[in-house]
């Protein structure tokens, strides 16, 4: 099975916006093999559409988290170590190397995308489990619940806190499974 369709398949319900655009970043590299010019790239990359034209009234599609213009994918700054540069490509033209930057422009905004998604969420969940925990130490303050006598408050409020530890461990699962889907796919063994 190819890699998008894996990961497509593995996405949890809800969620979908903040996996790996791979179709965006495919399109990029189909924008290279199809010989189209470098600023579809630097366009693509942006999230706007290759049609419209790039100017400061451009609106991305997708958001960047980052903050670089469409010129400096193609003119990195001087103070920045270029993070893909290889020794392999000097030779390649000024488009190979425009679809590259611009490829992993895309790259860097969608991993900053995933990470900031799962510390979110991560935070969420450290809260509701210090709360659950909190709930649980007053539950047991006030004594377990018992089945004899008038026990209903307490017997309601350790049925609560359970049902909390129930949906938080649900949670935490799909976060786990959010993770785990670039983890124990094939992408390192699938082709573009």
């Amino acid at each position: 099975m190819k890699f998008g369709k894996q990961i497509q398949g593995q996405q949890v319900p809800g969620w979908s916006a903040y996996y790996l655009d791979y179709k965006f970043l495919k399109k990029i590299i189909s924008s290279l093999a199809a010989n189209r010019p470098a600023s579809e790239a630097a366009a693509l990359a942006l999230g706007v559409r290759p049609s419209d034209p790039i100017s400061a009234t451009s609106q991305p599609l997708h958001s960047p988290l980052g903050s670089r213009s469409p010129a400096s994918i193609l003119n990195d700054s001087p103070g920045q170590p270029p993070i893909f540069s290889s020794g392999n490509d000097i030779g390649r033209g000024p488009d190979f190397q425009a679809h590259k930057a611009a490829f992993f422009f895309k790259l860097e905004r969608e991993l900053e995308k995933i990470n900031a998604f799962y510390l979110q969420k991560e935070a969420e969940l450290k809260l509701r489990m210090e709360t659950l925990l909190s709930k649980r130490r007053a539950a047991a303050t006030r004594g377990l619940p018992d089945t004899t006598g008038d026990a209903t408050q307490s017997h309601v409020e350790w049925s609560a806190v359970e049902e909390g530890f129930r949906l938080l461990e649900r949670d935490l699962g799909k976060l786990q499974v959010y993770t785990c889907a670039y983890l124990h796919s094939d992408l390192w063994q699938t082709s573009i």
